[in-house]
């Protein structure tokens, strides 16, 4: 199992707290895409979005639990 994080007396992986702020990522920069109005140009929306979740939260995995 790799490095786990203490919330509130209860340890949980380190990886679920990663994917939680990616997600968070994702939806701040679709309302940025949005207000900014690139959102209609990208590809297909369900992809990139996925994909800046998912780059988000490997960075911070990297960045902060190397294991």
């Amino acid at each position: 199992m790799g490095p786990q994080i203490n919330v509130i007396g209860s340890f949980f992986p380190s990886w679920m707290l990663c994917a939680a702020i990616g997600a968070v990522a994702a939806l701040l920069a679709r309302q940025l895409f949005v207000r900014t109005g690139l959102d209609p140009y990208l590809g297909p929306r369900s992809l990139v979005y996925t994909s800046l979740g998912i780059l988000v939260t490997l960075l911070l995995w990297v960045a902060f639990f190397r294991g």
